[in-house]
């Protein structure tokens, strides 16, 4: 692919034409009578349904919610009052329109046997909802209801109720309008004002409801309170006794006791250990020395006797020995009286010993009893302190049931003070008047909004279709588009008559009509300023078919022919030719398929034409074989053949897309021509038309813009309607 053309490429995909006012203007200026012609239907279409709807009445009233409280007494109430928030608010409109509140409605006015809410009332029906009911072989309303029992009519009149009530906040403040449409205004009055009336009566009843039932519910729990805390009081006393006689005594009594137990245990502990001291030290001694080493450990009156009475002898004796000697009769007997007090000395410390093993056994029993009884006074105030828990308990369960029982004593006397006198949270601030005209329909709105809503729904079909098929409106979109200069703009011609009847009249008229200048400023570019080397073989072509080449080709050959130039144009378009029919020519010419298919010659194709200036070689009919013949060698050798007797030869092609005759037919041009009609061929169609055609080595030189009309963008570009068109 050249440099060119892939400027071009480069263009047609980056370089989108902007959108501005004029182009949007451009495209609704084309569809003005669509526009206006809906606007005015919808018009007609909204006064026609006005016709039929009856005029509706709206009356108003306004509840205010209270903020300032009337209080009696200091005394809380059984429902608390509103905390006014916009939550609140909401809630309370809720309510308002709750069907339980619609329903007292309905049921004081007795609207169920009201005509204008009573369903058994015979009643014009919609022309749909008739079609359907016939459809689907249903009886009419009325007598389907006339069978209904009560309930379901009120319940259905309760929603027609709520159809026709509107309930809101009135701007910022605490203030709730409450509005009803009917047909009939003093209807409409009566059941906005029965509605507020019903609501403040709503707020009373709840709030004597709730105080009788918590007043029931408060004597109710009195009674079943009183019981318990006399049980719990009776609990408690059976449960001291009880735990007294169970402990022999109190918890400061045992207390006390173990005390002194726990002393004299302390004391007998000390004896007993002073006892085993001393038994040990005495036997030890004994193992170690006899008795005569445990005398000088213990002590007692009798020992003290036998020992000075035993040194008083013992020193006779020393005395006697000096003198005597130890057969000496007072030797003798002293020696037995030394025996004797030895003796006693040893039964006295054997009796001492005795003594205190039995005083080690005796405050080892002691001690052994004492901790007998601390073990038993132990538990006795183990479980004291364990019954002392669950009297705690007891105690508290008494005192917890005796408060309650007070508070709802307090409670239940308040509450009883309150039943006899309630105030609503909210009071009616403005009450309903008989409205004297018609809020509803409003005609004049709703005529706007017709005019409006066709208007506007006309423009987006408009712009979505054109966002949609995306046609090419102008010469620089296409430019755009296409990365190819246009060459000239063609002005649509009216047609009343036959389908080129328009195309000889602009042939016959000598080229100096306002189609026929725009034609020569395409020969101008091409072949007398162009900078470029003059084409020889001129190929034109366009996306689809009925998009002008072949008016085209035929306008061009009768501009671009003179006395120095011969023309030559031929109808390479096999598969739908239309030349022989745009120029008259005679059915019995030759025909070019003939040439193709090897039965005419070459030199006897050409047929003048005084319409288009020029020599015409055409088929007579058309084929499926399009391309197969114009693959043939036989064209190639037309095409030199005729490039040898004629200056320029213009082909008509076929259209690109979907078709590959073009292709072909471009490899023998020297400059291809894309033609364009204005506001009907897609952007992407065009795009993809010129690619493919560079793409097969065609040069397209430039587009040529057809068949615009005065209200499209290119006509107010140019001045191809300043000579009468």
């Amino acid at each position: 692919m050249s440099v060119v053309s892939m400027d071009r490429t480069f263009m047609r995909e980056h370089l989108l034409p902007p959108v501005d006012v004029v182009y949007l203007y451009s495209i609704l200026r084309g569809k003005a009578r669509l526009i206006v012609l809906v606007m005015v239907l919808s018009v007609l279409a909204m006064l026609f349904f006005l016709q039929f709807v009856p005029p509706q009445y709206t009356a108003n009233s306004q509840l205010m919610l209270d903020t300032r409280k009337e209080r009696m007494t200091p005394v809380e109430g059984v429902v608390s009052n509103l905390d006014l928030t916009q939550a609140v608010l909401a809630g309370e409109v809720i309510t308002i329109r709750s069907n339980v509140l619609l329903g007292e409605v309905v049921d004081n006015l007795d609207l169920v046997n009201v005509p204008e809410f009573d369903p058994r009332v015979p009643r014009s029906e919609g022309l749909l909802r008739k079609i359907k009911r016939v459809l689907l072989g249903g009886e009419k309303p009325h007598e389907y209801a006339a069978r209904m029992p009560h309930e379901t009519l009120r319940s259905w009149v309760i929603n027609d109720v709520r159809g026709g009530l509107s309930v809101s906040q009135l701007g910022v403040s605490y203030a709730i309008g409450v509005s009803f449409q009917s047909t009939n205004p003093e209807l409409a009055a009566e059941v906005s004002n029965a509605v507020a009336e019903a609501y403040i009566q709503s707020q009373l009843s709840a709030k004597t409801e709730a105080t009788s039932r918590a007043n029931a519910w408060l004597a109710d729990r009195l009674d079943e309170l009183s019981v318990q805390v006399e049980s719990a009081d009776q609990d408690v006393v059976s449960f001291k006794a009880q735990m007294i006689e169970i402990a022999n005594g109190n918890t400061e009594s045992i207390n006390q006791l173990l005390a002194e137990l726990n002393t004299k245990l302390v004391t007998s502990s000390t004896e007993r250990a002073d006892a085993e001291v001393r038994l040990n030290q005495v036997e030890t001694l004994m193992k170690s020395g006899g008795l005569s080493m445990v005398a000088d450990v213990v002590t007692s009156p009798l020992l003290d006797t036998l020992q000075r009475q035993y040194a008083e002898i013992a020193a006779s004796q020393a005395e006697l020995a000096s003198t005597y000697g130890p057969r000496h009769p007072d030797m003798i007997r002293i020696a037995a009286q030394i025996n004797d007090i030895n003796r006693s000395l040893e039964g006295e410390l054997r009796r001492r010993l005795e003594a205190m093993r039995s005083e080690v056994i005796v405050t080892r029993n002691r001690e052994a009893a004492l901790q007998s009884q601390i073990q038993e006074i132990s538990n006795r105030a183990d479980s004291l302190a364990k019954a002392s828990v669950r009297l705690n308990q007891l105690e508290r369960t008494a005192e917890a049931t005796r408060l309650v029982y007070e508070n709802f004593l307090s409670r239940f006397k308040e509450t009883s003070a309150q039943a006899d006198f309630q105030t609503p949270e909210a009071r009616i601030i403005g009450r309903a008047e008989i409205p004297s005209t018609p809020s509803a329909p409003r005609k004049s709105l709703l005529l706007l909004t017709a005019m409006f809503l066709g208007m506007s729904g006309t423009i987006a079909f408009v712009f979505i279709r054109n966002l949609v098929l995306s046609p090419v409106h102008s010469p620089e979109e296409l430019s755009s588009v296409t990365g190819v200069p246009n060459l000239a703009i063609l002005p649509y011609v009216r047609n009343y008559l036959s389908r080129f009847k328009w195309l000889r009249d602009e042939l016959s008229g000598g080229g100096v009509t306002t189609y026929m200048e725009h034609v020569r400023a395409i020969r101008t570019a091409l072949f007398d300023v162009s900078r470029m080397q003059k084409p020889k073989i001129l190929l034109v072509t366009s996306s689809v078919p009925n998009e002008g080449k072949s008016s085209l080709c035929c306008a061009l050959s009768r501009i671009a022919s003179n006395p120095r130039r011969s023309v030559l144009v031929i109808d390479a378009d096999l598969r739908r030719p239309d030349l022989r029919e745009a120029l008259e020519l005679p059915e019995d010419s030759p025909c070019l398929l003939d040439y193709l298919q090897g039965t005419t010659e070459a030199n006897v194709l050409p047929i003048a034409s005084e319409l288009a200036g020029a020599d015409i070689i055409s088929p007579r009919h058309s084929t499926r074989d399009a391309a197969e013949l114009l693959l043939l060698p036989r064209f190639d050798e037309l095409l030199s053949e005729m490039s040898e007797i004629y200056d320029l030869i213009i082909i008509n092609a076929p259209p690109v897309l979907h078709l590959s005759d073009a292709l072909v037919l471009a490899q023998h041009a020297d400059a291809t021509l894309f033609v364009v009609k204005c506001g009907h061929t897609r952007a992407r169609m065009v795009r993809n038309s010129v690619r493919r055609l560079e793409e097969g080595g065609a040069d397209v030189v430039g587009t040529v813009f057809t068949m615009v009309r005065r209200a499209d963008l290119a006509a107010s570009q140019t001045d191809m309607y300043a000579y009468g068109y």
